[in-house]
């Protein structure tokens, strides 16, 4: 029997393995219904009220389009609760949203480069006239956002609560994201161990160095839920979907 999958003792591990060296970890992402919370149907509340003015959530995320500014937050709010009930961390993709329902997947795409993004809603705002999504630092620096604060964007509905399978563009799954690479090749070996395959090690350094591991591509829906059913069957519930724009097979030597 393949051991249960234990995130903490895992990162206690690395972390002393590299003499206490700073270890960025992931947070749990799951597409589980779970999250929603009957009050609303798909999570919080039905209405809330924010300086004054009373917003009401869609019943209902499918179809939703819009075009508008994104704005980011980041280090100021690191660490506080998010409208879900979840901690904030400016390091994961994720976003704040007025009105779509809370665990609703949305596609951010930047109207002037064509770039594109993958986050899910977990948080309210951003509450300044013309701004429709505020992204965390992590999703503002994929998106190439974050050096002119805002952009203009089209935010597109890929998955709500209780809707329809993510679109697969470049779909990979992040299993974990660390300041240290060496880090993170001792975790893909871990979770080798465990008998999971297609495992690299992606790495970032626009505004600060991050080795992603990551598993995929998957070709589609179908492949991405077989992969999801695996890791849960593991024990391993700690995963994000992501898309990695302009991805090409790294060449071994």
């Amino acid at each position: 029997m393949i051991p249960r999958f234990n995130r903490t003792a895992g990162l206690l591990t690395l972390a002393l393995a590299c003499g206490g060296c700073s270890v960025y970890d992931y947070v749990a992402e799951t597409f589980s219904d779970s999250d929603s919370v009957p009050k609303s149907r798909n999570g919080g509340p039905s209405s809330y009220v924010v300086l004054g003015v009373r917003y009401h959530v869609m019943d209902s995320a499918e179809g939703y389009v819009e075009r508008g500014l994104a704005s980011w937050y980041g280090p100021k709010f690191h660490g506080r609760k998010t409208s879900s009930g979840e901690v904030f961390d400016m390091h994961q993709m994720s976003a704040a949203h007025k009105t779509l329902p809370l665990s609703t997947w949305v596609k951010v795409t930047h109207l002037d480069t064509g770039r594109s993004i993958t986050v899910r809603v977990n948080d309210r705002g951003p509450f300044v006239e013309g701004r429709i999504i505020d992204l965390s630092y992590q999703a503002a620096l994929d998106l190439e956002i974050t050096d002119e604060g805002v952009a203009p964007v089209e935010v597109r509905t890929i998955r709500g609560p209780d809707t329809a399978p993510l679109t697969v563009e470049h779909q990979f799954l992040q299993l974990g994201a660390f300041a240290i690479r060496s880090n993170a090749e001792a975790f893909v070996q871990q979770l080798r161990r465990q008998g999971l395959v297609r495992l690299s090690v992606r790495t970032r350094q626009r505004g600060m160095t991050l080795h992603r591991v990551l598993q995929g591509p998957f070709e589609d829906s179908a492949e991405l839920d077989q992969a999801i059913s695996e890791l849960e069957t593991l024990g391993i519930t700690e995963y994000t979907p992501v898309n990695v724009p302009n991805w090409k097979p790294i060449r071994k030597k």
